[in-house]
């Protein structure tokens, strides 16, 4: 049952793609500081984390190429889902923020970070390939041609760095918001 309600979310990252792609003239690129609030709105009212859970937001905004949006929503899910199920044990309250920022030409970071319990140091020690989640998120970064981090200090820190789309040039200065849902 875990792992079908899983796939549903999978689903869904990839559906609100779809959904912001009809609603554009432009139907090859998505404003991703919105699919990324919407996306994690989403989440926290399926997973129906109340008011202990709350998400905090520093977003560029930036067009991306829908070949590109594709893998960067469905890690968003990945990571999101993750902090959210293991994270805040026992209704532990906690943030999650999500930072997307340019970091120098063409070059971006997608960090996902929360302030839980962190991930056991085994896991970080392991060799062995871990969760399908962790998996899909390496995976999902080596398909943007990126790389995959994870940090364990204070919580759980996931970045996915990588080069840009150079076929959308459209971005707006860097928006930090802080929202409780």
């Amino acid at each position: 049952l875990t792992a079908i309600h899983d796939s549903q979310h999978r689903v869904h990252a990839m559906s609100l793609i779809h959904q912001k792609l009809y609603r554009t003239e432009n139907a090859s690129t998505i404003e991703i500081a919105s699919y990324v609030r919407e996306l994690a709105t989403y989440l926290n009212e399926s997973f129906i984390t109340g008011q202990h859970i709350h998400f905090e937001f520093q977003l560029e905004q930036l067009e991306m190429d829908v070949s590109q949006a594709v893998p960067i929503g469905l890690i968003l899910n990945e990571a999101i889902t993750n902090a959210i199920k293991y994270a805040f044990p026992d209704g532990r309250s906690g943030v999650i923020s999500i930072s997307f920022f340019n970091t120098g030409t063409n070059n971006y970071t997608l960090t996902i970070s929360d302030n839980g319990v962190g991930i056991p140091a085994a896991y970080l020690t392991s060799n062995k390939p871990g969760s399908l989640g962790m998996s899909l998120i390496a995976g999902l970064s080596e398909d943007l041609e990126g790389s995959f981090s994870i940090e364990n200090y204070k919580g759980t820190t996931i970045k996915v760095s990588f080069a840009h789309d150079n076929r959308v040039v459209r971005s707006a200065p860097l928006a930090t918001v802080a929202q409780n849902f």
